[in-house]
């Protein structure tokens, strides 16, 4: 797959979307989520940008997208590249996606895993989609992947509960929640409601506060 006449320049690494820190999306194709909501109940997420010399989401794991994420992405490409220029090419734009399978597209990373829509910026590394949306005022979920904008939440249980990942502590932006706290992290709820739509971060918001430990979302986009 080509996005422009320019061979891909950067290095592909090996293992990616198929070993142990992937970000799949195949979970978006559901009708309904079940959600682990006392896992998500044990940790708050303040996101501001990863601070340099921490550990950062931006390159801690391959992500995948569908083939309507990647179509989304391209066409923001020239906002993306006037952060990262390292995705402009004398013929257009560099090829960052690789596929791992059929409708299942891995994103490239720099040599040092970080990935190639990730900038830095004032000691911080931050995503150039999500600059890009904000900035043209587009909706996040049509322009950054699903993947991301959920996490530190993600599937476990054979792909099959949405819930905290394991190492989330490992990241600044992770803190540990009181004990005995049922009032959910804000970026979970609009993460939901972003990706799996209108009302479904306030059901599950809803559902902590009710005090129950997991809870079914209809997928309503």
């Amino acid at each position: 797959m080509r996005i422009s006449a320019g061979r891909k320049d950067v290095q592909r690494h090996s293992g990616a979307c198929r070993d142990g820190h992937q970000k799949r999306p195949q979970q978006h194709r559901r009708s309904s989520v079940d959600v682990d909501v006392e896992s998500l109940l044990t940790l708050e997420n303040r996101c501001n940008g990863c601070a340099g010399g921490g550990r950062c989401c931006c390159s801690s794991y391959e992500v995948c997208v569908t083939t309507a994420e990647l179509k989304r992405i391209i066409k923001v490409l020239p906002g993306a590249a006037r952060f990262c220029p390292h995705l402009l090419t004398a013929g257009g734009y560099d090829n960052v996606f690789e596929e791992e399978e059929p409708g299942l597209f891995s994103i490239d990373t720099t040599e040092d895993g970080l990935c190639l829509f990730a900038y830095r910026s004032r000691g911080r590394v931050h995503c150039s989609l999500h600059t890009v949306a904000v900035t043209l005022g587009l909706p996040l979920e049509q322009v950054k992947p699903k993947v991301c904008l959920l996490w530190p939440m993600h599937f476990s249980d054979g792909d099959e509960v949405l819930a905290a990942i394991n190492d989330a502590f490992l990241f600044a932006c992770n803190i540990r929640k009181e004990q005995g706290s049922r009032s959910l992290s804000p970026g979970f709820v609009e993460a939901v409601e972003l990706v799996y739509g209108e009302g479904c971060g306030a059901q599950l918001q809803r559902a902590a506060e009710k005090g129950d430990r997991r809870a079914l979302l209809v997928v309503r986009r």
